[in-house]
């Protein structure tokens, strides 16, 4: 199987990951230099932006599979018009499911419109309620619609602030004001096919100061029951949204229910290793079959009896201590390795020079 990336970055070093793991050959496509996914696979250093349909057909040309592992829209639209002229491979992308998720607003409207619960909105009713129940230090959460993980997030504490915040931005649509609530925060993934939904392992997330996901374990802490019906919840999603590809959702659980965060009809990152650590599977492999016939040969780890437990983490070191951080760590500390048994871990992707006082590591512990 041979595998065209478009993407170096976050999502392409899972993608490089697990099509390693699969023995599948795969190549990235990137315009930067050095990107993180391009220790784990060649990578073509281009952009993709400057080509036309027929020269993405050229580049796409003895390849079984393109998979998008990047959020450019222009590109992700050229990739799939240059799709739908039969001009490339098969695309394991799902363009109109990716226009939706891509909207924290849209997306929000989903949930509510399927009677999912949500965070409460910030308006100026809110901002009455608050007032009359004296609850100015409850917290809130601002973050841009569009853009993904924790980038632009802010969360408040101070009414006050909050309320100048959202009285210069009231008339920006592209800014959501809502409850912060608080609980732990569980994700999972699906593939499907025209809605027909997989959902696969519900993982547990940990946040650093920033919002932003520093650490994945398994087992989630939740009940069978519990976690079946997240898993319910996210299939209804891909089922509303007419799926064909892969998607994950992300939600607190508080009081008996779970409050959704957000969905990403795209390829994830730091869940795909921790499931294929815990169970076996791999993400990138299910994603392959929405869209073309697997190998035979595919290696596949031995499935366990049960669910391995298995925790992902990430830190930047700093003269020798551990700080927890974000995945956003490596977008800039170049090319990952792979190391097998660094610091004690199953396997260690490391950022930058481990012998030097700053470099980044993602510890995978099964």
């Amino acid at each position: 199987m041979k595998i065209i990336c478009f993407g170096a970055g976050l999502q392409g070093l899972e993608v490089a990951y697990l099509a390693q793991k699969a023995g599948w050959d795969i190549t990235l496509v990137d315009r930067r230099k050095n990107p993180p996914a391009s220790g784990l696979a060649p990578t073509i250093l281009l952009d993709v932006a400057d080509l036309d349909l027929q020269a993405l057909s050229v580049l796409c040309f003895g390849y079984d599979l393109v998979v998008p592992a990047l959020e450019d829209l222009p590109i992700l639209e050229a990739l799939s018009q240059a799709r739908a002229k039969k001009l490339i491979p098969p695309l394991a992308f799902d363009l109109e499911a990716y226009r939706l998720s891509s909207s924290k607003i849209q997306s929000k409207r989903l949930f509510k419109r399927l009677f999912f619960y949500t965070p409460r909105d910030f308006n100026r009713q809110v901002m009455e309620d608050l007032l009359a129940h004296d609850q100015a230090r409850r917290p809130f959460i601002v973050k841009p619609s569009q853009l993904s993980g924790s980038k632009g997030v802010e969360v408040f504490t101070n009414y006050q602030a909050l309320w100048d915040k959202f009285s210069k931005l009231e008339n920006n649509k592209d800014m959501i004001f809502e409850e912060f609530i608080e609980g732990p925060i569980y994700s999972v993934e699906v593939t499907a096919v025209n809605g027909q939904a997989k959902s696969h392992l519900v993982t547990l997330l940990e946040m650093d100061r920033k919002n932003d996901c520093h650490k994945v374990m398994v087992p989630s802490g939740l009940s069978r029951f519990k976690e079946a019906k997240f898993r319910k919840i996210a299939e209804g999603l891909a089922k509303a949204l007419n799926l064909t590809g892969i998607m994950d959702l992300e939600a607190v659980y508080r009081d008996n229910r779970f409050y959704l965060l957000e969905i990403d009809a795209r390829f994830p990152s730091q869940t795909p290793m921790t499931v294929y650590w815990s169970t076996g599977k791999n993400l990138l492999i299910e994603l392959a079959a929405c869209f073309v016939k697997i190998p035979p040969q595919t290696p596949r780890l031995k499935k366990p009896a049960k669910n391995k437990p298995v925790t992902f983490e990430q830190y930047l070191v700093v003269n020798g201590e551990a700080v927890p951080q974000g995945e956003g760590l490596f977008t800039s500390l170049g090319p990952v390795s792979l190391r097998p048994g660094f610091m004690g871990a199953t396997e260690a992707l490391v950022s930058g020079d481990p012998n030097s006082t700053h470099y980044g590591v993602t510890l995978i512990k099964a």
